[in-house]
């Protein structure tokens, strides 16, 4: 079916459903039963696409994936028949990202960690969506849209510790804990936390710092008998790695897409959290051409052929996300082998030599990240060509690109089969 529908588009995203669902149970697993993980879906979930990694998420595996499922699944009430069930919380950057997941889950919990402008604040207090509260400016701006609207907002106080982003300084607390009380009428305090800067730094002790000026803040807050229900500190590598982070509530975010914080995360939990790829990014080969000996490939004829070579064109570029930095560097897959990007890659097309690809014909799949066959070409080997991170590297994959999974369940029949 996804072959089929693939057929129609000239690039494109799978999304591995049953990796997704494994690398959410190893959060839920170290965080432990009474710990609520919230998946993070901010920025198109980190370029996987916003709907389908929700649906994933709140879709039932299907049998075969059920009995792999780990035993957590039925240790805790957290799934009606192996499906999430509405306590799941959503984490994500702006009330339209906000606006697009309530539509299709009324019920799961959304906190908008960005910032919100003024106008649309009414908008989130009446979708019952949780917002970021950092500052007396902000404050009052949200008592005054709930005021307007006649509805209690809620809200998670963000507290500034040391990463100098949005956030309350715990000095600035006992005058910003008065006027909250004064707007408690319109305004609850469902949530507290505060983020990390470098615990993906094992050589770092800077978050016990971090953690120790959050605690003074909270200690501020229950002296004036505020006390929010869901306390949360931990990203994924402090989730990883330090357990008194937790509280709470985690906030798993690249962990969930099967990437680690760092490679020295990776190599300090080793099995104990395996995660699972989840992205693959293709496109196919359009035309296949012969370049003579001394012929200059793309645009400021960069790549000069020593040889004749077979050049394959593919119909994507840095336009669609690929990046530009990957011209005469890069690698993709072709049947099985890896073929290298020739000349300056363009706004939505590329080129690749597949003279040791003889089979190589036009309409083959070609892999531009994730897995085909033996081969893999992960974020990570890509964020090192191009002097990047591996957050940043699906993140850029055009949001107009499609995005598919293909997800069994029989909880909702209309996303059995997700595109967007």
């Amino acid at each position: 079916m996804i072959k089929n529908q693939m057929s129609h588009h000239k690039t494109w995203v799978e999304v591995d459903a049953a990796a997704v669902r494994h690398n959410f149970n190893v959060a839920q697993k170290i965080a432990g039963n009474a710990v609520s993980v919230m998946a993070i879906v901010k920025a198109n979930a980190y370029g996987h696409g916003l709907r389908e990694v929700a649906n994933i998420l709140t879709a039932e595996p299907d049998k075969s994936e059920s009995k792999n499922s780990d035993s957590l699944n039925r240790k805790r009430d957290f799934r009606i028949s192996g499906g999430l069930t509405s306590d799941l919380w959503f984490g994500v950057d702006s009330i339209e990202e906000a606006l697009i997941l309530r539509k299709d889950h009324k019920k799961n919990p959304i906190l908008i960690l960005g910032y919100v402008p003024k106008p649309s604040i009414a908008d989130a207090v009446k979708k019952n969506i949780s917002m970021a509260l950092y500052d007396s400016d902000t404050l009052l701006s949200i008592a005054e849209a709930a005021k307007r609207v006649k509805k209690k907002a809620r809200v998670h106080l963000k507290i500034e510790t040391g990463t100098y982003r949005q956030g309350i300084f715990p000095d600035n607390m006992p005058e910003f804990i008065t006027l909250l009380i004064r707007q408690k009428k319109y305004i609850e305090v469902e949530g507290v936390y505060t983020h990390f800067s470098d615990t993906e730094n094992l050589s770092s002790r800077y978050y016990k710092e971090q953690l120790q000026q959050f605690e003074q803040a909270r200690a501020m807050l229950s002296a004036a008998h505020i006390h929010p229900a869901h306390v949360h500190t931990a990203a994924s590598a402090s989730l990883l790695l330090y357990p008194e982070t937790r509280f709470t509530m985690v906030r798993w975010g690249v962990g969930l897409y099967g990437m680690y914080p760092s490679e020295e995360v990776r190599d300090r939990v080793g099995k104990s959290a395996l995660l699972k790829p989840v992205i693959t990014w293709k496109t196919r080969i359009v035309q296949i051409k012969d370049v003579p000996k001394g012929g200059t490939v793309g645009y400021d004829r960069t790549y000069t052929a020593k040889k004749p070579i077979k050049l394959a064109i593919l119909p994507v570029g840095y336009g669609d996300g690929y990046w530009r930095h990957l011209s005469n560097k890069g690698t993709v897959l072709v049947r099985g082998e890896r073929a290298q990007v020739a000349g300056n890659i363009c706004m939505n097309i590329c080129m690749v030599d597949v003279t040791h690809i003889p089979k190589a014909c036009i309409g083959d799949e070609v892999v531009l990240m994730g897995k085909q066959k033996r081969e893999h070409i992960t974020p990570e080997e890509i964020a090192r060509k191009v002097g990047s991170i591996n957050y940043e590297v699906p993140t850029r994959i055009s949001p107009r690109i499609l995005r598919v999974a293909e997800i069994s369940t029989r909880i909702n029949p209309d996303i059995t089969r997700t595109v967007v």
